[in-house]
């Protein structure tokens, strides 16, 4: 998949990014407990990703373009489940911080 920027919009108010088909969103939205990375179909609430960057603005540009890395290598018609398979963990605990080293690694 790859992204385009586009307008913000309600779900995604601090950076919107939209893929080639418009199928899929990706983006920064703040909330009271810092910012959330977050991932949606297009057009609908985010029900995929939704990671807690924290209010640490420093890593929020290396986690962004580490999951966009990794969603590089999905179609842009995958699943839920086949995004939701690159990162395991974020089911489990919604706090990306505990995840962010592997996260950061280059992925392969």
């Amino acid at each position: 998949m790859i992204f385009e920027r586009v307008d913000p919009s309600f779900e995604y108010q601090a950076l919107r990014l939209l893929s080639e088909r418009e199928v899929w969103e990706i983006g920064l939205n703040p909330y009271h407990a810092g910012t959330r990375l977050r991932m949606g179909l297009c057009g609908r609430p985010p029900s995929v990703l939704d990671f807690c960057l924290g209010y640490e603005t420093r890593i929020y540009y290396p986690i962004l373009m580490a999951v966009l890395q990794r969603l590089k290598a999905l179609p842009e018609s995958a699943s839920a489940k086949e995004i939701d398979a690159l990162f395991p963990w974020a089911g489990t605990r919604p706090d990306l911080n505990i995840h962010l080293e592997p996260l950061l690694l280059p992925f392969s």
